[in-house]
């Protein structure tokens, strides 16, 4: 029997370096990919913390990239040989939510989803279907295509916020989704301003000219009110998934506060007459929408500037490692001062 390397989360708190078989093609609309990179996702870390929908005995990692070796015989879109990025995300395209092209909602993800339900990138193999696999040009590298979809759930934030160039931006958390939707900001608005309170994050963000504050020891109300001469953000972004409450605080009348980072453990009380009486919009947004292509695009494009974005590149026999350095100690069962932006994964070192 053909086997692979791979690391398996078998429950909360646990993760298992080990060998399994290799996936083999059984449906004729399936691919096998072998990994080239994987990154380490926010989502990641809190499935290891129990924060997030999770499943036993399951390969993570969803950000990922890789070389098409084998295709299913009704497989038209990629051939052998293509080097591909992954929406992880497979659609059944049947569903009410999917007819009404609200796929980032099918019912069907819940049994689909890559690197959650089924396995995904934390192995030398994966096996994916058709669907989820878009070529990639030449001009954008293994390590910054494991940050497609990643991108990809930004900008279907950003479609739905609909930020205009005149608008006074708050983005709340500088984690790797807080960096993505500043770089955005950063080509779209009039101002930008992030907060973040781990301090390699925070350097890394002033380093890059962002006007940050660490709201530990900054008012952030007032840091606001600064920025936008006492008339509060236009665009509130909660990348955190636990700053809710406190972006009501800095939006102005008639604002808008985009919930998309995820806490499944986060609970706020809210006021609605504070919703109601100053006409604050606050929408939410999961996964992404038709938009990998574009993502695609931007990066060709060098839009963004993901040099500080990458951290490190580790073999994924020392993930546990790699854990620790985005503030997360497995084994031990806390959580660490943050040594990193984003950490990715080499199945072959």
């Amino acid at each position: 029997m053909e086997t692979m390397q791979a690391l398996v989360f078998k429950e909360p708190w646990k993760l298992e370096y080990t060998t399994l078989p290799m996936p083999h093609i059984t449906k004729p609309n399936q691919v096998i990919l072998k990994v080239a990179l994987c990154g380490i996702c926010g989502s990641d870390v809190k499935i290891v913390e129990d924060k997030h929908a999770w499943k036993a005995d399951v390969v993570l990692g969803h950000e990922f990239t890789g070389t098409v070796v084998q295709v299913g015989s009704d497989v038209t879109a990629v051939k052998p040989g293509d080097r591909i990025a992954l929406d992880n995300n497979s659609r059944c395209g049947l569903c009410d939510f999917c007819r009404n092209g609200f796929s980032c909602q099918c019912t069907e993800l819940k049994n689909r989803t890559l690197g959650v339900f089924k396995n995904g990138g934390n192995a030398q193999y994966c096996l994916a279907t058709e669907d989820v696999c878009f070529k990639l040009p030449e001009s954008i590298d293994d390590v910054t295509a494991t940050q497609v979809e990643t991108l990809a759930t930004v900008l279907n934030g950003m479609n739905t916020v609909q930020m205009q160039p005149w608008d006074q931006v708050v983005v709340l958390g500088f984690g790797p989704i807080g960096y993505l939707f500043a770089s955005m900001a950063k080509n779209v608005a009039a101002r930008v301003m992030v907060t973040e309170i781990d301090p390699w994050r925070f350097n890394l963000a002033k380093s890059m000219g962002f006007s940050v504050h660490n709201p530990d020891k900054t008012d952030i109300q007032n840091a606001v009110s600064d920025m936008t001469q006492g008339k509060k953000a236009d665009v509130v972004i909660d990348a955190v998934g636990t700053q809710l409450a406190n972006a009501l605080d800095y939006v102005t009348p008639g604002g808008k506060i985009l919930a998309f980072g995820m806490d499944s453990s986060c609970k706020v009380q809210l006021t609605p007459y504070q919703i109601t009486r100053n006409a604050v919009r606050i929408l939410g947004t999961y996964i992404g929408q038709n938009t990998i292509l574009p993502a695609i695009r931007l990066y060709e494009a060098k839009k963004i500037d993901m040099g500080p974005f990458f951290t490190e590149t580790v073999p994924l026999k020392d993930a546990l490692q790699a854990y620790k350095k985005i503030g997360l100690d497995v084994s031990a069962r806390k959580t660490l001062p943050k040594q990193a932006m984003k950490m990715v994964l080499n199945p072959w070192t």
